[in-house]
């Protein structure tokens, strides 16, 4: 069976008709038999050729003329899953021609190679029953595991017939496509020794109280429409008025990631021909390992340091893809969302300048990590000024796998190394590689955090 692959125009059924090894060698035989019989002067031979021509002409008319009136439903089991896990897919094909269908193989189109899922053979569905609109199904499953994260199509539902003869095959699409949101891969990292832990498991939370007494820092004035469970009753008698427990203000403490999605830090961005994404920044020709990899610590890091109680900010140096999604804080909502918009987070062109200096958030002395692979001389000018007394400030430099390095394609030789550059502003650095795991780059920070702490 032919390999087959998705066809771009859904809304409509195409078909495409192609004769097998088999009827290529009846057309062949017959074109042999009609040359042979005009210059011998056979009529037999005739005859047999034009025998062998037509049977592959009638076989493609009856594969081309089965009638299909048929209505796909897809449904994921989960309709955002993580790259590299593995997601259940049902497919409902239902049946609503006056004729039945029967000999059928199927697969699922698919947005990479090999473009479309392992054939298997389709249940046979039977024809509609006069004016009583009854149809038969099929329930079609089958598992899918994405490798790369994205937003993409996955269908049509590909469905291909051969004649009795085996001399021809048709293929056509049916139904249309639905969309999987495939997040980044989340890494379990190691806890880190930024901040002491409660016996509950969650992080200790700074408390602001502004001065003076606890209870009237604790405590307001009844307003219409509080429940009287709040009431303070201590608090009530020395102001001679109901007072009502107001909520503590809680001080999360802040860490911020910095992370460069100026296109032009990523030298080794380029055409991915092995995945074919529908829409979203990430495009085919901007797709770059090294930024991959700082996706997947970007994932994982704003999840295990929000965990830990931070109230985490992701900055990007370029023009903002995660707006509201960039802090990310206590809800599992939150978390979702930003892992979401994490799915289309790519490199992107920029006009040099175009952003300010965002105001650092120190108030609580959280840390500052910058993921970055060869930034421009503008965006290290920028991570210079983030390196702050008493502040823990760690970069995650991707370095090259290329022996040329980063200097040979940009055509500045004489520039002076990255890491070189943060070290001297004060900045942690901690050189890893686009193969390299990320948990175990992790716990270079974990010591460093260690270290951070025992010399505060």
């Amino acid at each position: 069976m032919p390999r087959l692959r998705p066809f771009r125009a859904l809304s409509v059924a195409l078909r495409v008709v192609r004769l097998t090894d088999r009827g290529s060698a009846f057309v062949v035989l017959g074109g042999l038999g009609l040359v042979a019989g005009y210059a011998a002067g056979m009529p037999i031979l005739l005859y047999a050729g034009c025998f062998a021509l037509a049977l592959p002409l009638m076989a493609g008319v009856l594969v081309r003329s089965r009638e299909s009136s048929l209505a796909v439903a897809r449904q994921f089991a989960f309709p955002v899953v993580e790259a590299g896990t593995t997601s259940r897919v049902t497919l409902r094909v239902d049946n609503y021609a006056r004729t039945g269908l029967r000999g059928v193989h199927w697969a699922d189109g698919l947005p990479w190679q090999p473009w479309a899922t392992a054939s298997g053979w389709l249940p046979p569905l039977s024809a509609r029953v006069g004016g009583l609109n009854q149809r038969s199904a099929a329930q079609l499953t089958y598992s899918l595991t994405p490798r790369d994260r994205g937003i993409f199509e996955i269908g049509p539902l590909l469905l291909q017939s051969i004649d009795p003869l085996a001399l021809a095959n048709g293929t056509w699409s049916v139904g249309g496509v639905t969309e999987l949101t495939v997040t980044p891969r989340v890494v379990a990292l190691a806890q880190s020794a930024l901040l002491a832990q409660s016996g509950d498991g969650d992080a200790r939370v700074l408390q602001r109280r502004s001065a003076g007494d606890d209870d009237d820092a604790m405590t307001r004035e009844y307003r219409r429409g509080d429940a009287m469970r709040r009431v303070h009753w201590r608090a009530s008698a020395r102001h001679g008025s109901l007072m009502v427990r107001q909520e503590e203000q809680h001080s999360y403490p802040e860490a911020r990631i910095i992370v460069d999605t100026r296109l032009a830090g990523y030298p080794d961005a380029g055409r991915n021909e092995s995945v074919r994404l529908s829409s979203g920044a990430i495009t085919a020709a901007a797709r770059s390992p090294r930024f991959e990899w700082i996706v997947s610590m970007l994932a994982s890091a704003a999840v295990q340091l929000k965990r830990e109680g931070f109230l985490v900010e992701v900055i990007e140096t370029g023009p903002s893809q995660l707006a509201e999604a960039s802090i990310v804080h206590r809800r599992a909502a939150e978390e979702q969302e930003f892992l979401t918009r994490l799915a289309t987070f790519g490199p992107v062109e920029s006009a040099p300048g175009w952003w300010g200096e965002p105001v650092p958030s120190t108030s609580a002395g959280g840390p500052v990590l910058a993921l970055v692979a060869h930034p421009e001389p503008e965006t290290v000018a920028y991570l210079r000024r983030q390196a702050l007394a008493g502040v823990l400030a760690v970069a995650f430099v991707v370095e090259s796998s290329s022996s040329f390095g980063d200097f040979a394609r940009t055509g500045d030789p004489a520039r002076q190394p990255v890491a070189d550059e943060l070290r001297d502003a004060g900045w942690k650095v901690i050189a890893v590689q686009s193969f390299d795991d990320v948990a175990e780059a992790w716990t270079l920070f974990v010591a460093e955090s260690r270290a951070h702490r025992d010399n505060n």
